[in-house]
């Protein structure tokens, strides 16, 4: 497994120096929720000397050296818990947060992302998610500043011409529509990444680059400026795109291809109503695959049309949470990430993110001593409306865009029929405020509203 494996380089690179030393690094307890103190150590160091293949001692013991800063040793040793007990959340969060600490976040998130593969659904899971988002964001700024600073010494040349990155969309339209702008680039990456000839950046890198030399504020980034992003990427190509959505016209999705030379590609465009969103962007990718040289296969078309959702209610509120994630703001990212599932059952990005996000607050404001209450905790599922909710609730959330199957049939057979399906002008929802991880108070207050003015 991808989980053990990592496990095993870990220790292969640093138990002979933790032996020499004579550190015991043997076996754990089953602390349970409790929090861990440095002054747990000798009498945990006693137990692993009577039992050391102890899994729980093996655990907590990495826990109490990391709570003492003794990341070397406590990495070994929640390495050897990980073997002993690999179900347990504790052993990545030990050992990711040690490689954080050393600013080491290509190893971190490799350590998150092997125990999620392998085990997604155990306890602790969505600690071990959160932890991986924040060093993900931690990475990206990392990247962006060394980026910046180093720009003189990356020249005119970009990357791999099979590397891609995709810009934020810019929207023209009210500003209820901003957050879409996100939203689709994300989408877009997420899409494109389903090709197996292509390397996306992740939109998190983008965002933070774009940050780092305040873009944002320019508005829109040029043809110069996106090749300039390219080299510091070191993305070959670059992926720009706009979206009008007028508040009574049709709206308008327009993308294209940038080189590293700032040479744009003809626009592929699309032309509908603001409900056939979702269908114009999947149409956009396939056609932009063929510009970038590539043959889709059957399956890969299939897996671009299913991917994500087709319900423009969820997507607005998915491209929310991704704003307010990109500021900090978990609490509220978490409530517009439910709220997406909550419109869109189906939606597993959303879902993923919000079990992210609604764990983040707890996890990062945690205590090292902490971490093994947090390694114990799960975060609840949103719940999904049913009948007796809807009704309370003053509009009801209507899709406002057709349903996968009716978008797969639309783009096989190159129809441009809408569906039938008659959409809100104004839709309001309220999110369960207290979703959060079990045991820690709730931070999520009010209401997240959701409106839209459909042309």
């Amino acid at each position: 497994m991808a989980y053990h494996s990592s496990i095993k380089r870990i220790l292969g690179r640093r138990l002979g120096g933790v032996l020499a030393a004579g550190v015991v690094v043997l076996a754990a307890c089953g602390g349970g929720p409790a929090a861990v103190s440095p002054n747990e150590i000798p009498e945990l160091e006693a137990r692993l000397a009577d039992n050391p293949e102890d899994g729980d001692v093996l655990l907590r013991y990495a826990a109490a050296l990391f709570s003492a800063s003794r990341c070397d040793t406590a990495s070994v040793v929640a390495a050897r818990g990980a073997q002993a007990k690999p179900r347990s959340a504790l052993a990545p969060l030990v050992l990711g947060q040690c490689f954080e600490q050393a600013n080491d976040f290509d190893q971190a998130v490799g350590v998150y992302a092997a125990f999620l593969k392998t085990f997604p659904e155990e306890r602790g899971a969505d600690a071990v998610r959160a932890r991986q988002m924040l060093a993900l964001r931690a990475r990206a700024t990392l990247r962006a500043q060394n980026a910046l600073a180093q720009e003189a010494q990356l020249g005119t040349e970009g990357g791999d011409p099979r590397t891609l990155a995709v810009l934020p969309i810019d929207i023209a339209g009210d500003s209820i529509y901003q957050p879409l702008g996100r939203g689709l680039a994300q989408i877009f990456t997420a899409d494109l990444a389903l090709l197996q000839q292509f390397t996306l950046v992740e939109r998190i890198q983008v965002q933070a680059l774009i940050d780092e030399i305040r873009l944002a504020e320019a508005g829109r980034v040029d043809q110069a400026t996106a090749a300039r992003m390219g080299r510091m990427l070191q993305a070959g190509r670059m992926v720009q795109g706009a979206a009008a959505i007028p508040n009574e016209d049709d709206v308008q999705l327009s993308m294209a291809v940038i080189d590293n030379q700032g040479q744009v590609a003809s626009p592929s465009a699309r032309q509908g109503r603001l409900r056939d969103l979702m269908r114009m962007e999947k149409e956009i990718v396939i056609e932009l695959s063929a510009q970038l040289g590539y043959q889709l296969s059957e399956a890969e078309r299939r897996a671009i049309l299913e991917n994500g959702t087709q319900n423009l209610v969820a997507f607005l509120a998915y491209s929310n949470g991704l704003v307010a994630e990109d500021i900090g703001d978990f609490s509220a990212a978490a409530a517009y990430f439910q709220q997406a599932v909550q419109s869109d059952p189906g939606f597993q990005q959303a879902r993923e993110q919000f079990r992210a996000s609604a764990a983040a607050p707890a996890v990062e404001n945690a205590t090292p001593g902490q971490i093994t209450t947090v390694s114990a905790e799960t975060v609840q599922a949103p719940d999904v409306f049913g009948e007796s909710v809807a009704d309370a609730v003053s509009t009801s959330v209507a899709d406002v865009a057709a349903t996968t199957s009716e978008a797969i049939s639309a783009t096989s057979t190159g129809s441009t029929s809408t569906t039938t399906q008659q959409a809100t002008k104004t839709t309001t929802s309220t999110p369960n405020p207290t979703t959060v991880i079990k045991g820690v108070p709730p931070t999520i207050t009010g209401v997240v509203r959701v409106i839209f003015r459909l042309p």
